[in-house]
């Protein structure tokens, strides 16, 4: 996917796309790669689609502007910077590794990208701060689905929706999380499935709503998700 072709494919369903900052958070990432290891991906073809394009799914479907939105285990920036170059709500990322919040606060800066905050944080200590602040939280690729839906499921305020951005298993991952939906007040409310444009691997969006304020209860220590899930 050269530059032009990602630029054809991004305005299916953003009307403005800014490929040139995309393309400049492209080239940092690739550069620090060589020191930092911040992607397993060094190809700038397949960093297109599986980074940049593939973040950016979640607007076919919803607007994030005006939103307070949180990526949940960001890594080097995605999918919360594609998301937040191309939209206008207020993004937090947070991540553990340090080092990755650091490249992520350095290219904001230097782009004047005014709707991101970086935070160094574990996940599930950052829940226990932050409950029912959120419109969206963001997980890509970030743990097992009922796992997600304990932590991630506080942060947001009622009616607000957590996007957990998988590549296959999804329907298992739901069936499994059923437990977790009840006792967290929250419902599967879409599933959508998309096949990207070179690859033709499929992504699935899952959408799931908080209909009520969250149990004082959850979510529960860390080390007990990880030992039992819900």
């Amino acid at each position: 996917m050269n530059k032009e072709n990602l630029k054809v494919n991004i305005s299916e369903f953003i009307d403005t796309p800014n490929v040139e900052i995309l393309e400049k958070l492209q080239q940092k990432v690739l550069n620090f790669n060589n020191f930092f290891n911040l992607t397993a991906i060094n190809d700038e073809e397949k960093f297109r689609e599986l980074m940049i394009y593939d973040s950016l799914l979640p607007l076919k479907y919803l607007s994030l502007d005006n939103k307070k939105i949180l990526d949940f285990g960001t890594g080097a920036g995605f999918p919360g910077l594609p998301l937040a170059i191309c939209s206008k709500g207020d993004f937090t990322l947070i991540d553990s590794t340090n080092k990755k919040i650091e490249f992520i606060k350095e290219f904001v800066k230097e782009n004047k990208i005014n709707n991101v905050t970086a935070i160094s944080a574990r996940g599930e200590e950052y829940a226990f701060d932050h409950r029912e602040e959120y419109d969206v939280v963001i997980a890509r690729a970030v743990s097992l689905l009922p796992i997600l839906i304990e932590i991630c499921v506080p942060m947001l305020k009622v009616g607000g929706v957590l996007l957990a951005m998988k590549s296959n298993k999804a329907n298992e991952e739901i069936e499994i999380s059923q437990n977790a939906l009840k006792q967290l007040d929250a419902s599967v409310e879409e599933v959508k499935i998309d096949e990207l444009p070179e690859s033709k691997e499929n992504r699935t969006l899952i959408i799931i709503k908080k209909n009520k304020i969250t149990k004082n209860r959850y979510p529960r220590k860390y080390s007990e998700i990880k030992h039992k899930h819900l």
